[in-house]
């Protein structure tokens, strides 16, 4: 009786610590601190908004025209993910934009062609109009989601696209290290898929200028050495995602490339939020098993105290006068 007691004990204790490493595995960090959030403001014609969708889907608008970066609304759960197919959900697309009272996009800035950055370009594009902007792995993501070649426009890098008070310069970017699916997409990818058929197809970057101020939207936590050579921005937002995972030396020489290059004051982290979960939940960070978004957020955060920038986060889908956001902090 006694031997089976004590082999209970060590089976409970082994069940304990399995769980407990999954908890710490497939759980949540805490939550990047509210106090550190931008303050929503109301939609203002005329005033810079930008709004924030989670991952690196991002709008800025200012009442006559829009530019968007990335499209992930639908957002599907594990499951699909790891096991299954994905798939635009075209209706929860339409309320997501209807919620944040977006009817027109003038141009969708797709940074590659990974499900999580293009997903739902085809619907986004449907409901708003909007010219696709992205690789040729892209254009077959559009394809594939029926949107005809005349709103498709297929970018390399240098490229310069203007639309009302908006100049949006295209990059040439790297993928953060460690790409899953890397490759190009060949053929119009129909829906649904496996997210092992949204292949990377070539990673940008998208300065936009609107009356004096300079966002540099930087979706993928990589870069090409002097890629921002001469280049000015008021605000990055900067993707994270990744970062954790990388040591020190290339968390500083990310830091150097891209905000220290462009004399941004502000920051505002993107792709650090776990993408599994619906945008009618709270943001939470990746779980531990995707990435580890403290670690890397303890890796810029000194970088960003020395420099004199400011890193915030981005409230969901209600909008941000980020113009005002800048100046006040250019000003303290």
């Amino acid at each position: 009786m006694r031997k089976r007691t004590g082999i209970g004990i060590v089976l409970a204790t082994a069940l304990l610590a399995a769980l407990g490493y999954a908890v710490g595995r497939l759980g949540h960090p805490l939550a990047l601190p509210a106090s550190e959030r931008l303050p929503s403001a109301s939609l203002t014609h005329g005033t810079l908004d930008a709004q924030f969708f989670g991952t690196t889907t991002s709008l800025f608008r200012d009442g006559d025209h829009a530019v968007m970066v990335d499209s992930l609304l639908t957002r599907p759960g594990l499951g699909k993910v790891l096991f299954g197919t994905v798939a635009p959900d075209p209706a929860l697309v339409r309320r997501i934009l209807a919620q944040a009272q977006v009817e027109r996009v003038d141009l969708l800035l797709v940074s590659h062609s990974h499900y999580d950055h293009v997903l739902d370009a085809p619907a986004v594009a449907r409901a708003t109009g909007t010219t696709t902007v992205g690789s040729p792995s892209t254009r077959e993501v559009a394809l594939g989601g029926g949107i005809p070649d005349a709103h498709i426009r297929v970018a390399s890098g240098g490229e310069q696209l203007d639309t009302g008070a908006f100049h949006v310069t295209v990059f040439r970017s790297l993928h953060s290290p460690g790409d899953r699916v890397p490759g190009t997409i060949t053929w119009p990818l129909s829906f649904p898929a496996k997210v092992k058929d949204y292949k990377e197809g070539g990673t940008f970057a998208f300065l936009i200028a609107h009356r004096g101020l300079s966002i540099l939207v930087h979706p993928s936590a990589n870069f090409v050495p002097g890629m921002y050579r001469g280049v000015h921005a008021d605000a990055v937002f900067l993707a994270t995602g990744g970062l954790g995972a990388q040591p020190d030396d290339f968390a500083r020489a990310y830091w150097h490339e891209v905000v220290e290059a462009t004399g941004a004051k502000l920051v505002v982290p993107i792709h650090w939020d776990d993408l599994l979960r619906p945008l009618d939940q709270p943001l939470l960070p990746l779980r531990r098993f995707m990435d580890d978004i403290p670690k890397g957020m303890a890796k810029i955060e000194p970088l960003a105290k020395q420099d004199g920038v400011a890193i915030r986060t981005m409230p969901v889908i209600v909008p941000v006068d980020i113009a005002t956001a800048v100046r006040n902090l250019q000003e303290q």
